[in-house]
């Protein structure tokens, strides 16, 4: 029997997942469609940081949107345990980047001050740290002798990622929506009443489509003549063994997970979709990361690996209408898990018809027209 909802959604990762979570919890009829899951499935590569300091300048609207969504995580979470079961392991660890050589904490300094004078009397939730302070935040730390300091904001925050989506998503089913796992979508047409989606495993009827598939969109949005200008963006990550609780607030590029291991990765390669290991970044990685933290290299590496996230042209989220479709909706995002909880929280009101919050109103495709 073909199923029905009143919103479907392409595209079951965390952005497609907060949006029907979202949805589930103001008891819409909401389905899920998501593709079998491949091994480089974004939220893999992910070092589950909330992050929000030290970007987007130029862009205020963006830095809102961020810290409107971390200062709701707390919440976020405790919610999805009570829905799911799951414990998504959020911290408000605050957040820390590192600094070698004077040279690189001039720069980050000169850029926080430009982030503060862009958000005038708001105030900018940042601070610069000298190494001595640094010292005193991570005293079970040892630096390298080149790191002169770096920036503090304490509401960067740590959680789980993939514990998130599952959570999300068990938090869908429990509120009544459905999820349709390791299913494919085919072809996707307008119908009179809404949309009919053709899958491997069935049609799908739906008053409301939500396209949230990542790097998919590019050809689910095709199928209605649209591009999506989303690009891969590669990520190689290795993990460590297991160390004791010394790095109670991450480092950018340095993370210690709940269970002990120490994640490392910054790297951003713009390859097409290739995930093959390339031990010349690792090296690069690996000789940065002891270069701030000189224990790192007495410490075994237990696995390595890459997965491909998702780069909109501009590095912003698309929040908009298919062109010409009231009720279809294209939805990316490169910092899905930071923006998490403002997806659940903004985004479903979005879907069911009411206008986009104005913090989000300029993320739409339309940037991106050749002037």
């Amino acid at each position: 029997m073909r199923q029905n909802f009143d919103v479907l959604i392409v595209g079951g990762g965390v952005t497609g997942a907060a949006v029907g979570y979202g949805l589930a919890k103001k008891g819409v009829s909401v389905g899920v469609v998501d593709a079998t899951p491949p091994v480089d499935r974004a939220s893999r590569s992910n070092m589950g940081l909330v992050w929000c300091q030290s970007k987007a300048l130029g862009n205020r609207d963006y830095v809102e949107w961020c810290f409107n969504s971390s200062k709701l995580f707390g919440d976020l979470a405790k919610d999805l345990k009570e829905t799911s079961g799951i414990d998504i392991e959020y911290t408000e660890s605050g957040g820390i980047i590192p600094c070698l050589g004077e040279e690189e904490f001039t720069k980050r300094s000169d850029y926080l001050d430009a982030l503060r004078k862009e958000a005038g009397e708001e105030g900018y939730p940042g601070t610069m740290m000298t190494r001595e302070e640094l010292e005193a935040k991570l005293p079970n730390v040892t630096f390298g002798p080149n790191v002169t300091g770096g920036t503090w904001c304490a509401e960067d925050g740590l959680v789980e990622p993939l514990k998130l989506m599952f959570a999300l998503r068990h938090g869908i089913t429990n509120l009544g929506g459905t999820l349709i796992p390791d299913t494919n979508v085919i072809d996707v047409v307008k119908t009179d009443s809404g949309y009919l989606v053709t899958t491997d495993k069935g049609e799908i009827e739906c008053t409301r489509l939500v396209l949230a598939g990542g790097l998919g969109n590019r050809q689910l949005a095709g199928k209605f003549g649209v591009n999506v200008p989303v690009v891969p963006n590669k990520g190689q990550v290795f993990l460590t063994e297991r160390v004791p609780d010394i790095l109670p607030s991450p480092l950018l590029g340095i993370t210690r997970t709940r269970g002990g291991t120490i994640m490392i990765g910054f790297e951003h390669e713009y390859v097409g979709t290739d995930t093959s290991l390339h031990s010349e970044k690792f090296c690069h990685v690996a000789k940065w990361a002891t270069d701030i933290w000189p224990a790192l290299a007495d410490l075994r590496i237990i696995r390595t690996w890459s997965c491909l996230r998702v780069w909109p042209k501009d590095g912003f989220p698309i929040y908009d209408k298919i062109p010409g479709h009231e009720n279809g909706f294209i939805l990316n995002a490169h910092s899905a898990v930071t923006l998490a909880a403002i997806h659940v929280a903004e985004l479903p009101d979005y879907i069911m018809g009411n206008d986009i919050c104005k913090t989000a109103a300029s993320f739409t495709l339309s940037r991106f027209d050749e002037k």
